[in-house]
């Protein structure tokens, strides 16, 4: 009998919930990210009057308002993935679709800032500041893009109950969209937190 949202298949440790491909997938972009995060740090140690005089020019409130955006959207995304459980289907769908819709705004609002910045001939090439800030946050944008691609999918596909394998049609696209909420708790700092 195909695997429901009531008929969930026990899982080994060799199957976690979202199934192993995905768990390999953000263990790798993780483990990508912690790597930028490292040259990050040692760049801005080795330059930092000029990490100091970007990150000024960055916006705190526009940093907070990201922040808040993807952590909302973490949230709707857990609420869909726990009311798939329980077995509510259209509860589930909303949940990933809000959370989606929350992703787009972070998408939009990044995009005014790179345009902002733009105007103010702060982008690549300007600085060794502007040149981690574009192409650290433009990777992060990058998987939060696919993230919204892959909510929009689970939410489709809860439509085509039963699933084969519902959980990892429903929890993989949320672990991915997870690991975006955690490299941004780590990129906002670097970037929009002055360091003391």
């Amino acid at each position: 009998m195909p695997a429901t949202s009531m008929t969930r298949p026990r899982r080994t440790f060799a199957d976690p919930p979202g199934g192993t491909l995905p768990w390999l997938i953000v263990a790798l972009e993780l483990a990508t990210f912690t790597i930028v995060f490292l040259a990050i740090a040692l760049l801005q140690r080795s330059d930092p009057t000029t990490f100091a005089a970007g990150r000024s020019a960055l916006s705190a409130p526009t940093g907070l308002a990201l922040t808040l955006l993807l952590l909302t959207s973490g949230a709707l995304v857990a609420s869909g993935v726990h009311a798939f459980r329980r077995d509510r289907p259209i509860a589930a769908r909303r949940g990933l679709l809000a959370g989606a819709s929350l992703g787009g705004a972070f998408v939009i609002l990044k995009g005014l800032d790179y345009w902002h910045h733009a105007a103010l001939d702060h982008g690549l090439g300007t600085d060794l500041f502007w040149d981690t800030y574009v192409l650290a946050t433009g990777f992060h944008l990058i998987h939060v893009a696919v993230g919204i691609t892959v909510l929009i999918g689970a939410a489709r596909a809860i439509e085509r109950l039963p699933l084969r394998d519902a959980e990892t049609s429903i929890v993989g696209p949320a672990l991915f969209w997870h690991m975006c909420d955690v490299v941004w708790f780590f990129l906002w700092p670097l970037f929009y937190v002055a360091p003391a």
